[in-house]
């Protein structure tokens, strides 16, 4: 799978931080809550993604969130450890990296 998008989800603070890496586009961030709602967002926001998508999350809620968000047909999301990544941003890039 080569993926279109990759996205990158810290959690920490009481917040899930998001970057998304899109080729041709440049990157985004943005903040949820780190509830339901916040989950129940980006679960939106993916659901309405055709192409392949990979995702990588750290901090203390990414185990929750990876089964929250799941591995779908397309979709594929790795648990990173802090000590590789803890930014947004850097954890998009890890996810693109991922072979």
């Amino acid at each position: 799978m080569h993926p279109q998008l990759c996205i990158g989800i810290a959690s920490k603070d009481g917040s899930l931080a998001l970057a998304t890496l899109e080729s041709g586009r440049p990157a985004v961030e943005v903040n949820f809550p780190a509830t339901e709602i916040g989950v129940e967002a980006i679960k939106l926001f993916l659901a309405n993604r055709r192409e392949p998508v990979r995702l990588a999350v750290t901090g203390a809620a990414a185990l929750s969130l990876a089964l929250a968000l799941g591995n779908l047909p397309g979709r594929e999301t790795f648990i990173v450890s802090s000590a590789v990544a803890d930014q947004p941003i850097a954890l998009a890039r890890y996810a693109g990296h991922m072979i």
